[in-house]
């Protein structure tokens, strides 16, 4: 968006303007004398007042909801806000709504209204068919003058974002017997958010106990090494790798087949590992989800990384990075379909 001149209206102003002159001085009207001053004079205030209003003129975004599901209608408010005691009859907002997990953009021009210092609303209906994290953006807004000669533009920095799960009631049918392989014994770990442990009783320190488990107050109150005696709320855990790797359509089926998996397992109660390689941080990137907030959480989480062309990098990764899982649950893509394979490390 640029600034612009349209020629053509101002050739044909010019050309009224010199009609106007040769009636004058055919007809030696005074009306057309009048004419012909005010034709000259009102480019100038038509500039100056397009000014003043693009100053006080201002465009906002906002969602009805931070977070939504596939296939459903979510709303953004374009809020024109003009501040300016004179009007503007066209507004041209450059709107774009980006996907950040696809790297997929679409553009088009608003044309808005901009009454005198008045408030406006316009609800975009905006279909969600794909999963990520959707950005809605301004970065210029124009604005016309009311003999419609310039169009003056402005910056307007404006940005307001949704995340698009997976829809809730997908629920995936599995084999228990071979998915049970998955099942690997919790390691507890100090990172935040990932001791699933419970305080049971507090003990004097036996070798072989874990620094970590070391109460340091007490045992500074007491001259003599305590240790706090846990015990495991999940002795074991379903490790689930969902890969990001294929065409944006099989990353999509990947995600809807891997979202309705785990919300099952959690919903059968078990604690599930949930991992993704991270190409732009290049590590594997894991959450403990044992709600529905905390697989929201983790998807939301996955919608800020970027796919991956190669599948096969995933697995290799996982053999020299994370050695010590026997075995996991891997959701790829196979044949243009979402599928899910135990895979054993030796």
């Amino acid at each position: 968006m640029k600034n612009r001149i349209y020629i053509g209206r101002i050739i044909l102003y010019l050309l009224i303007g010199t009609a106007v002159f040769f009636l004058h001085a055919f007809l030696h009207s005074h009306f057309y004398m009048m004419l012909l001053w005010i034709m000259i004079i009102l480019p100038v205030p038509d500039i100056l007042l397009c000014l003043y209003v693009r100053h006080n003129l201002s465009v906002e975004l906002s969602v009805s909801e931070q977070r939504t599901e596939r296939d459903t209608i979510s709303y953004v408010n374009v809020r024109t806000r003009n501040r300016a005691f004179f009007p503007s009859l066209q507004v041209r907002v450059n709107f774009t709504a980006e996907n950040k997990f696809y790297n997929d953009s679409n553009s088009i021009f608003l044309t808005l209204p901009a009454r005198i210092r008045h408030t406006e609303d316009l609800m975009l209906p905006m279909q969600l068919s794909r999963c990520g994290l959707i950005g809605y953006s301004i970065d210029k807004i124009s604005v016309l003058d009311i003999l419609g000669f310039f169009e003056i533009c402005k910056k307007n920095p404006a940005y307001a974002e949704i995340t698009v799960l997976p829809a809730a009631g997908m629920r995936i049918e599995r084999d228990m017997t071979d998915m049970n392989r998955g099942l690997t014994e919790a390691e507890e770990t100090n990172k935040r958010g990932h001791d699933f442990s419970d305080v049971n009783d507090v003990r004097e320190y036996i070798p072989g106990d874990k620094l970590m488990s070391i109460h340091w107050k007490l045992s500074a109150k007491r001259d003599i090494l305590m240790v706090k005696d846990r015990v495991s709320m999940s002795d074991q855990q379903m490790v689930v790798l969902m890969d990001l790797a294929g065409t944006p359509v099989e990353v999509e089926e990947v995600i809807m087949f891997a979202y309705g998996m785990v919300r099952s397992l959690v919903a059968d109660n078990l604690f599930v590992r949930f991992m993704w390689w991270s190409e732009g941080r290049f590590c594997f990137e894991e959450r403990g989800l044992m709600s529905r907030d905390d697989i929201a959480d983790a998807f939301e989480d996955v919608f800020y990384e970027k796919i991956y062309p190669d599948p096969e990098i995933t697995k290799e990764y996982m053999r020299s990075i994370k050695p010590e899982l026997k075995a996991y649950i891997n959701v790829l893509s196979k044949n243009g379909e979402a599928v899910c394979e135990v895979v054993e490390q030796g």
